[in-house]
């Protein structure tokens, strides 16, 4: 008994040391960073724009590729994620739609196997319109969509995203039903709402910013709890007397459970100081959508994503999509 005790102490102490050792020389070789989007939304934008600043000699020293996974509402990347290493080497970004996209049966993954390392910010979502169409309000919106029960189109990124939950919590605020529309990527709903393909769409404020300046789009509600300063002339959904909780979307990063603590910290310590640099300070002052939350504690993290998990299985499950 005492030499089985011998052994597994040794083989204890062999892993222990292997995983300090690794955790030391980390990161020693390219990392990749798996965004489950397509490229042009919002979200892949991001992904590019973390991905250059956590690689830069002053932080993590190594290349960063952005690799994007959009099928199957986020189990494309997650089961890409679960094939590799917890070793720091395979990044997943991360935000709230993963709660929703976590609790719908196409989802293969445990939840338990990803671990929530840090968020860096909120994004804001707008409800818009393109300019030839005949709601020149929310409330025209509204009015067609209950004379017209789930037959207006409303664009947004992929079921169980957080723009799902958006739409469907907004029109159920209202009393109205609309046919909610998913793409791989907020981009491309933006895009097809340009076209005239779909008439409504939810996009962040910086994607239909231009479009606003030149005249190709109308915006009809912020999805907020009060107006953005950015665009001052568009209502927040609680300017409009609808006070149903909303479920805001953010931006972060996952590593698979069981990466060692030390690679844990220095990748969340590589956000921290990726927030810090110019280029990130530029990005602020050129994105009117992006509101700075970071945090890393793990546990404050752990207890958070758990409680949105939670929320949006009963919202799905309310919602029939789970």
């Amino acid at each position: 008994m005492k030499i089985v005790k011998a052994l597994c102490g040794a083989a204890l102490g062999i892993a222990f040391a292997t995983g300090v050792a690794m955790a030391q020389s980390y990161p020693s070789k390219p990392i990749e960073f798996i965004c489950a989007t397509s490229p042009g939304s919002t979200a892949a934008t991001w992904c590019q724009l973390m991905a250059n600043l956590i690689s830069k000699p002053d932080n993590l020293g190594q290349p960063v590729h952005v690799v994007y996974k959009a099928g199957g509402s986020g189990n494309e990347a997650a089961v890409y994620m679960m094939g590799k290493p917890a070793d720091g080497y395979t990044l997943l970004h991360a935000n709230a739609s993963w709660s929703g996209y976590m609790n719908l049966p196409t989802f293969s993954p445990d939840p338990a196997d990803f671990q929530l390392v840090a968020k860096v910010e909120k994004f804001l979502y707008v409800l818009a319109t393109n300019a030839k169409s005949p709601y020149q309000t929310f409330e025209d919106l509204v009015k067609a969509a209950k004379e017209n029960p789930g037959t207006i189109g409303v664009a947004g990124n992929k079921i169980g995203s957080i723009h799902h939950k958006h739409i469907i919590s907004l029109f159920d605020a209202v009393g109205a039903e609309v046919n909610y529309i998913p793409y791989e990527g907020s981009g491309d709903a933006v895009k097809d709402v340009l076209g005239n393909h779909v008439p409504v769409g939810l996009g962040s404020i910086g994607q239909w910013a231009p479009h606003v300046q030149s005249g190709a789009v109308r915006q009809l509600v912020l999805i907020n709890e009060e107006r953005a300063d950015t665009i001052p002339d568009v209502p927040s959904v609680r300017d409009l007397g609808l006070n149903y909780p909303i479920h805001h979307q953010w931006q972060g990063v996952f590593l698979r459970t069981g990466t060692p603590e030390e690679v844990r910290e220095r990748v969340a310590n590589a956000f921290a100081r990726a927030i810090e640099t110019e280029e990130y300070k530029t990005y602020l002052k050129n994105s009117p959508h992006v509101v700075p939350a970071f945090e890393s504690n793990p546990d404050k993290l752990r207890e958070e994503f758990a409680a949105e998990l939670k929320d949006f299985g009963e919202f799905m499950k309310q919602a029939g999509m789970n």
